[in-house]
């Protein structure tokens, strides 16, 4: 299984976290606000050798500041923060598994739906040919039984259309053969499919799948 490329990877696989770090230094005593910012500060991430502007380069910003005088100048508290990216990868070959699998369900998510689309196309325009031409012989429902032929949903599809085929020949002869001639000669394979797939529609439920499955495939 070939490898999706690192650059994919790389720019939407990668988590980019943003980490907070803060730290607290402080200056006690000192006389001139005017030098407290190039002053080293204590604690923290200072311990006396960064003052404020040291730690700005380092990226860290002032989040907080405390200034209290004192008798002898004043006392200076700065919150630093400093915002971090942590990366975190994953295992390349599980994040390929896991995306060609997303493409795996949705294609068949669009199969499913276009076979949908096909199926509901198919019963539509059978619908208005099976009333315009069968219904008065073979009922609303398609269950009517026609002089000696089976009631139309007890067929399946190469059943129908192998009878019509043979009506249109004129190698069925029985029964009421002579008013399906016409009928038979009127139709063409896209006619039967979709008439078909609307008588069908009317079967219960758990005996459409197959022979839906074989109009569809057929119809491709």
């Amino acid at each position: 299984m070939k490898l999706l490329p690192s650059l994919i990877f790389t720019s939407i696989l990668t988590l980019s976290l943003a980490h907070a770090q803060t730290t607290m230094c402080f200056k006690e005593n000192h006389k001139s606000i005017s030098t407290i910012e190039t002053t080293s500060l204590n604690g923290g991430e200072c311990q006396n050798q960064k003052s404020v502007q040291d730690m700005k380069k380092e990226g860290w910003s002032v989040a907080d500041i405390d200034i209290s005088k004192t008798e002898n100048g004043s006392n200076y508290i700065y919150i630093f923060k400093k915002e971090e990216l942590v990366l975190s990868s994953v295992n390349e070959k599980a994040l390929e598994e896991k995306i060609l699998q997303r493409l795996e369900e949705r294609k068949t998510l669009e199969l499913a739906t276009k076979k949908k689309e096909v199926k509901m196309r198919m019963s539509k325009d059978g619908k208005k040919l099976y009333i315009n031409k069968c219904q008065s012989c073979h009922g609303e429902n398609a269950n009517e039984i026609y002089g000696t032929s089976r009631a139309l949903t007890e067929l399946n599809f190469f059943d129908f259309k192998t009878t019509l085929r043979d009506y249109g020949l004129g190698e069925y002869d029985r029964g009421q053969a002579f008013v399906m001639l016409p009928y038979a000669n009127l139709m063409d394979s896209r006619d039967v499919k979709n008439v078909y797939s609307y008588i069908n529609s009317l079967k219960p439920k758990e005996n459409q799948k197959d022979t839906q499955k074989e109009i569809i495939e057929e119809a491709k």
